[in-house]
């Protein structure tokens, strides 16, 4: 019977009855009948439309407002991506395109070619009136914005320039003033931070000819907005932990006590275990790390990290949503500034690198105050022997012959200070040389050990794909059947990492074995570097795809209604039972993992 009137409500929209349609609401809201009033059609004249797409593109102005009033979603998409209001725009119904803007339709979505509905229409009046709603719609795009950084609303601000089409960032209000403003004189520093962060620019005035730093409230926020932030970054940072929800790949949401500290996100079982820093599920530095938050869920948030990983989060429904994510949010921002800072290192800010001296301003400031001195001894010099010599001659009174001896005894004094100090310049700069050559010559050492390490890993995988290990170990006076003490607690402990790592990081290690022996197969002709190990190619031949778009989850939800033969899925997929075979071995190795990792007998955990 659904199916039935889901068919009948297509028909009779298409053709614009608009008693039947009246008719089939009326059924539905009284609850006699039960069927989806965005249904899409299937048969060939409406696949993938939904009623309001075949009321608006044929113009049943009656039609499209009764299914309005009825709750259609007035932006619902079909297959090819098009609203309602691009089909009504393309066929040029203004009283229809009206009627959808009065019910918020979104003029701003693009459709599967790109094209927004002001750009499929070939009506002007109509274009004129998308532009006119689009820029109103700018204008309170702008004012939300404004008012965020009025309040301090983290998680809006994110939300807002997270958008497809973000609001003018440098926008202003009726005193000139943009958001920066604001949060700067509101004194919300995660804002502004934000808002820099984004590209707002710290130096356009208001009307009063005042710019963000002249409305600063507090030295910190001064910091900020000066571009001196290297100094607000020393400040102590505090550990965040509480009870979150977050996504995995296999199994879905899972409840997690999550701990921020020093700009790393780790993730345990219980909170008992990150008081003992015991059996870590996993950790995550937040290096670059962006924060996006959703508008229609004040619960959700994710993190996508420096290497495009995205992590998702939810806040349990027992505390207050908002306010909990606000505080995560502003938690995370700190440690993300935090990890950036000192993971590249960068000791000077951008405004810091501008005041500073290269090494070649100091030098030729060193040669001028030589130069300096050296003329200003000569002077001194002569003058005393151009009084001498007058003396001799003439004869000078005495109050100012002791004037110029005071005089060129200061001068004498002044010269020898000045040298004196040039002199521990010098001295200095070689000891800072020296210490540079020593730092030069560690990075030197370290960048080689760290190279023979990653050569060695390398052929130890190899070892492990190939069943035999590797020729640079082989030795016929090491005996490898008997392991030691120490080398064993090192496979412990190695172990020990491997249960902490998600299912996720194991299901990406199985797909770059095959990845590491073609590179075996490919290279294997090449040549060989000097300790007689293979030379590999250090790129794939073409990008790898998002980890974070594929799922096996995905993958059944594609293969809905689908016939077996027509199902695309990867190769170990193809055959039914080997992929319910691999499935359940992944969630064995999953179960055996969490187990062992629980445990805190090694001998437990081998067994």
């Amino acid at each position: 019977m659904t199916t039935e009137a889901e068919q009948q409500l297509l028909h009779d929209a298409r053709n614009g009855n608009v008693e039947e349609v009246k008719q089939l609401l009326d059924t539905l809201d009284k609850g006699e009948i039960s069927f989806d009033i965005n249904c899409k059609g299937r048969s060939k004249s409406n696949m993938g439309w939904t009623p309001l797409h075949l009321a608006c593109y044929f113009g049943h102005a009656v039609v499209v407002e009764d299914l309005l009033k009825a709750g259609a979603d007035v932006n619902v998409l079909n297959d090819m991506g098009d609203t309602p209001l691009h089909r009504a725009a393309f066929t040029g119904r203004k009283e229809v395109v009206m009627l959808l803007l009065q019910h918020n339709a979104d003029p701003s979505i693009v459709n599967g070619s790109g094209e927004t509905a002001k750009e499929v229409t070939h009506d002007k009046d109509i274009r004129n009136m998308l532009e006119a709603v689009e820029r109103t719609q700018e204008r309170k795009l702008e004012e939300l914005l404004l008012g965020a950084a009025r309040e301090g609303e983290t998680g809006k601000l994110t939300a807002l320039l997270n958008k497809r089409k973000p609001p003018d960032i440098n926008c202003t209000d009726q005193m000139g003033n943009t958001p920066l403003h604001c949060a700067a004189y509101r004194a919300h520093k995660h804002c502004a931070l934000k808002l820099l962060r984004n590209g707002a620019d710290p130096k356009i005035k208001n009307k009063n000819d005042q710019t963000p730093l002249d409305l600063a409230q507090g030295a910190e926020m001064k910091l900020i907005l000066a571009g001196k932030t290297g100094k607000v970054i020393n400040k102590p940072l505090r550990r965040y932990e509480g009870l979150l929800w977050k996504s995995s790949r296999f199994f879905g949401w899972k409840l997690y006590w999550i701990v921020l500290e020093h700009g790393v996100l780790s993730w345990y079982r219980r909170q008992a275990d990150a008081v003992n820093n015991d059996h870590r599920q996993g950790c995550k530095h937040l290096t670059q790390a962006v924060c996006t938050v959703k508008s229609t869920d004040s619960c959700f948030f994710s993190v996508r990290c420096f290497d495009d990983t995205v992590h998702r989060f939810k806040i349990p429904k027992n505390s207050l949503p908002s306010q909990t994510r606000e505080s995560w949010l502003e938690a995370i921002e700190d440690h993300s500034a935090y990890s950036t800072h000192y993971c590249t290192q960068e000791q000077l800010s951008s405004d810091d690198e501008d005041d500073a001296l290269s090494v070649t301003d100091l030098q030729d400031t060193l040669k001028k105050a030589q130069a300096c001195q050296q003329r200003l001894s000569r002077e001194v010099s002569d003058f005393l022997a151009m009084v001498k010599s007058l003396d001799a001659t003439k004869g000078i009174s005495s109050p100012l012959l002791q004037k110029v001896d005071v005089v060129s005894e200061v001068s004498q004094e002044t010269c020898e200070a000045l040298a004196e100090c040039l002199n521990l310049f010098t001295k200095q700069e070689g000891v800072r040389n020296l210490k540079l050559e020593h730092e030069q010559e560690k990075n030197k050492i370290l960048s080689e050990a760290l190279e023979t390490l990653a050569t060695e890993h390398h052929e130890l995988e190899q070892s492990l794909v190939k069943g035999s290990p590797p020729l640079s170990i082989l030795s016929e006076e090491q005996f490898y059947d008997a392991v030691s003490d120490s080398e064993s607690e090192k496979s412990l402990s190695g172990f020990e990492t491997t249960a902490a790592y998600s299912l996720e990081d194991s299901m990406d290690s199985k797909e770059t074995i095959p990845s590491s022996m073609s590179e075996e197969k490919v290279c294997g002709s090449g040549e060989s570097l000097s300790n007689g190990i293979k030379k590999h190619r250090t790129s794939l031949p073409s990008p790898m795809f998002s980890r974070n778009d594929f799922s096996i989850w995905s993958i059944l939800r594609k293969c809905i209604g689908m016939e077996l033969s027509k199902i695309t899925m990867p190769v170990i997929f193809n055959e039914p039972l080997s992929f319910l075979q691999r499935l359940t071995e992944y969630m064995e190795h999953t179960y055996l993992i969490h187990k062992a990792s629980s445990l805190s007998s090694t001998t437990e955990r081998m067994q």
